[in-house]
């Protein structure tokens, strides 16, 4: 494939586009030799090369796609390969460090407070958004798969809910898992999760998972 010269103008767009993520991939891939070429001083003028901003872009860029992929382990390697001077200064780099330690140990709570709090340039605020989303769905499936019965507190961590509306009992809250299948009830104050299915040959989560985290997130804490 011929791509345009890395650039912050052609990163931008990428990031922006509704592009699939293991699309994304594949065009980050291949302008990461030229990434490499910039960190050690050799781009071009018209390429930024050296240009410390657009290497953070573009490494931090990488790293969500990495994520949104579900390749951790690969992401956790990349983060060996980003220059090494830029990763400690940096404060992009360092979040994507902070993040891929919450993911890696699975501290859910943690997770949302990173991607919701942390600063982020307003370049890969797209991507950051996604893989909120892509996190959500994630753990809505595995914790729709590994609980008979589940707390609305223990549910409302798992998503990155608002623990406030949890404890008080929100209908809406609660609304929000049912429309997945899941039962609540109001004896036992339990949710019963149902097992989520998605095909294996769909990149993406169901249209309808997609809805209901989306109103899940409109309630996130």
């Amino acid at each position: 494939m011929d791509l345009p010269p890395l650039t912050v103008e052609q990163l931008s767009q990428l990031v922006a586009s509704n592009l699939p993520p293991s699309h994304l991939f594949k065009v980050l891939t291949e302008y990461e030799q030229e990434a490499c070429l910039m960190s050690a001083g050799s781009g071009s003028p018209e390429t930024g090369g050296g240009d410390p901003v657009l290497l953070s872009l573009f490494y931090s860029s990488f790293f969500l796609v990495h994520l949104l992929t579900d390749q951790i382990p690969e992401a956790r390697a990349l983060t060996n390969r980003m220059p090494a001077t830029l990763k400690q200064q940096d404060p992009s780099l360092q979040n994507c460090l902070t993040l891929l330690r919450a993911v890696w140990q699975t501290e859910y709570a943690q997770v949302y407070q990173i991607l919701r709090g942390l600063p982020w340039p307003d370049l890969i605020q797209p991507l950051v958004r996604r893989y909120q989303s892509f996190f959500q769905d994630k753990t809505l499936i595995s914790v729709s798969r590994s609980y008979e019965a589940i707390r609305l507190t223990a549910a409302a961590t798992y998503l990155g809910l608002d623990q406030k509306l949890a404890e008080q009992e929100d209908p809406d809250i609660i609304a929000n898992f049912t429309k997945c299948g899941w039962t609540w009830n109001p004896e036992t104050k339990l949710l019963h999760p149902k097992p989520i299915v998605v095909s294996t040959a769909d990149t993406q989560a169901s249209n309808g998972i997609r809805e209901t985290m989306a109103m899940l997130g409109a309630r996130a804490s």
